[in-house]
């Protein structure tokens, strides 16, 4: 096993300090409803080298593209409504956990990969890429990123089978003298997805010959402390995204390398790759049918999938169910693995629309047919598939199912641990799938049912409290009967008939949607809503950027949304029409 000299040299530990420019001010500014009465728990300066750490710094030749389209730039009607559309302010984003953890995979090998350590994401405005655009690193965050980088470089000295195909004198029995500069020159780019400088080359070939010295001539500790200084970069734990002043005078574009970074870790979740990265160097990353041809190509690598899966764990937010808590008496059946089921039944649905299929996304909203294992056979109530293998199902049609919000991860996720809630059911349609933003509950009103006096179903407790009295009705009958609808699916998104020994009704009106029979009903409506459709170009927009889409601002995204419309609703041709986008290539000024 390869000794960590690292651990064995504290003066050459010195030379590989933490990064103090982490724990700065955050890369772009740091930055409740009433419910159905239920109050159980839910849930149980200088880098490495002494090469300056600036993130800007790079080759002299930014690669800018020059495509020469310029973003919407309306300015509004006179009464001051709206105002011109500016894209997300440039600036820094760290790298999620698995965007950081797939990069060091690709470049440095699966081994590399395992000993990574990177810091759990945190979630802003629904989206982890917010938060990692807007929240500073903790003092924590930065001692793990040390120690994360130290380990990954040792797993990738032991095992340099990966950086070999890159570099492969690191692997010869007595690597030429040049090897260092190799190493820094091929593996730097990768990991900081754009050239280094001849200057930014010597300084770690320099710090690699240092480490080879105290090493009493062993090449592998040399490329270890290479990697390490490398890793605690900011060029790697940041997208860079500052650009350079557009031709035009209005915002800025990103330079080739921006955009190559941008557009790898939104379609795949990790840094570009070589030939990506020989696009941006011979800067062909510039016209709109060029970026549409590299995204396309993109969305052909099994990791697409992945990253769309990603997507909507987000968007529907299931991927919280397995901590999910639920009552063990009232529901037995519900377990960590069952959860773990119903996550990847739905993600399973949706490869297969977006992917398989390469279908009409909306699908996923009234599909007639799902996947099931052993553990969500039992729950639906049809015969199991083989241990340890999945099926495709037509959903039982008594039941009432269509698409995903009837399936029982969303069931589950969007309900308390005794009971269900058709409050949440129906505000996670209003302002999740609809984009329609409901107030939070007044102050001073107290959002707990009374105690009843005789027996009563649950939408008969609401009916009466929520959607009677004059302070709750108003937003309540904007979600409720939605809620209705899902009456028939418990709080693990189990089929019912009765609630109390009361007969379920799921049938409903809902302003602005129409009247609906049950959920299936109900999910037609929704699938055929322009709110469902605008709603999901936006989603896309903010998770991909790191940035919400601002109401009161005339939107460049209209132009997608009809591109979206005329594809029938193909979810790959909106990335692809997103990535191609002036939308995608722009930042305004970095706060």
């Amino acid at each position: 096993m390869q000794r960590n000299w690292l651990r064995s040299h504290p003066r050459l530990h010195a030379c590989v300090p933490v990064l103090a420019l982490l724990a700065a001010a955050g890369c772009r500014g740091d930055a409740a409803h009433s419910d159905d009465g239920d109050t159980a728990s839910d849930e149980t300066g200088a880098d490495a080298t002494g090469v300056t750490a600036d993130p800007t710094a790079g080759p002299s030749d930014d690669g800018s593209s020059d495509n020469g389209e310029g973003a919407d730039e309306s300015s509004g009607d006179e009464t001051g409504e709206q105002t011109s559309y500016l894209p997300p302010p440039g600036g820094l984003r760290r790298l999620l956990a698995h965007q950081y953890v797939d990069s060091i995979e690709h470049v440095l090998g699966p081994e590399a990969a395992a000993a990574a350590l990177p810091p759990v994401d945190q979630t802003l405005g629904g989206f982890d890429s917010i938060a990692a655009a807007e929240l500073s690193p903790s003092p924590a965050d930065v001692e793990l990123y040390e120690r994360s980088a130290n380990a990954i470089a040792l797993a990738a000295v032991t095992h340099p089978e990966t950086m070999a195909e890159v570099v492969p004198c690191i692997v010869d029995a007595v690597p030429a003298a040049g090897c260092y500069q190799e190493l820094v020159t091929e593996i730097g780019r990768l990991i900081w997805r754009r050239p280094l400088t001849d200057d930014e080359i010597t300084a770690y070939a320099n710090l690699a010959f240092y480490a080879q010295g105290w090493a009493e001539g062993d090449f592998m500790p040399g490329a270890q402390y290479v990697l390490v200084a490398l890793l605690q970069s900011p060029r790697f734990l940041y997208i860079v995204e500052l650009g350079t002043p557009a031709d035009d005078g209005v915002a800025r574009e990103l330079d080739q390398f921006e955009l190559a970074a941008r557009m790898s870790f939104f379609l795949l979740g990790r840094t570009p790759d070589r030939a990506l990265l020989d696009l941006a160097d011979a800067g062909e990353l510039g016209t709109d049918d060029q970026l549409r041809d590299v995204a396309w190509q993109l969305l052909d690598d099994s990791r697409a999938a992945g990253t769309v899966a990603r997507f909507y764990d987000e968007f529907l937010t299931i991927r919280d169910l397995p901590n999910k808590g639920k009552s063990a008496e009232l529901f037995p059946l519900f377990s960590a693995e069952l959860a773990a089921s119903m996550r990847e039944e739905t993600q399973r649905l949706i490869t297969d629309v977006v992917f398989e299929q390469d279908g009409n996304v909306l699908d996923i909203f009234d599909a007639p047919y799902t996947f099931v294992d052993g553990e969500l056979a039992a729950l639906y109530g049809v015969a199991a598939p083989p241990a340890g293998q999945w099926a495709q199902i037509d959903l039982p049609g008594e039941q009432g199912r269509a698409g995903v919000l009837s399936q029982p991860s969303m069931m589950a996720m969007l309900s308390h641990g005794e009971v269900n809630s058709p409050t949440r059911r129906g505000l996670f349609v209003q302002e999740q799938l609809l984009c329609h933003d409901i107030p939070p509950t007044p102050p001073g009103v107290n959002p707990t049912l009374p105690d009843v006096t005789e027996p009563m179903s649950l939408r008969q407790r609401l009916e009466e409290v929520h959607l009677s009295e004059e302070s709750c009705a108003g937003c309540h009958k904007q979600m409720d009967p939605i809620g209705f609808a899902f009456e028939h699916f418990d709080a693990i998104g189990a089929y019912r008939t009765t609630d109390n020994g009361f007969a379920i009704d799921s049938s409903g009106n809902v302003d602005g949607l129409g009247e609906f029979a049950d959920a299936a009903d109900l999910a037609l409506l929704i699938r055929d809503d322009p709110r469902l459709h605008r709603c999901l170009v936006d989603q896309v927009y903010t998770q991909a950027l790191g940035f919400p889409q601002t109401p009161d601002q005339l939107s460049p995204l209209d132009t997608i949304d009809e591109e979206f419309a005329a594809s029938e609703y193909n979810l790959k041709q909106l990335l692809v029409e997103l990535t191609a986008s002036p939308v995608f290539r722009r930042v305004d000024e970095p706060k």
